[in-house]
């Protein structure tokens, strides 16, 4: 039940983080993020996060 919460907690930060750097890299346009560096960096952070949250829930249902 839990690792199943996490993947999807996971997915959820995956997409925000994607449209957070796809806005800071000025490719998604409407929003006080578009073009602006600090919104990159956060988004590939976030993306980073949920890809490692991923990777281990699913290392974990391997393991027990």
């Amino acid at each position: 039940m839990l690792r199943s919460v996490v993947r999807i907690v996971a997915v959820l930060v995956l997409l925000s983080g994607t449209l957070f750097f796809f806005q800071g890299i000025g490719v998604v346009p409407g929003s006080f993020m578009t073009g602006r560096s600090e919104w990159a960096f956060i988004g590939a952070a976030m993306v980073g996060v949920a890809g490692l949250a991923l990777w281990l829930s699913r290392a974990q249902g391997r393991a027990g």
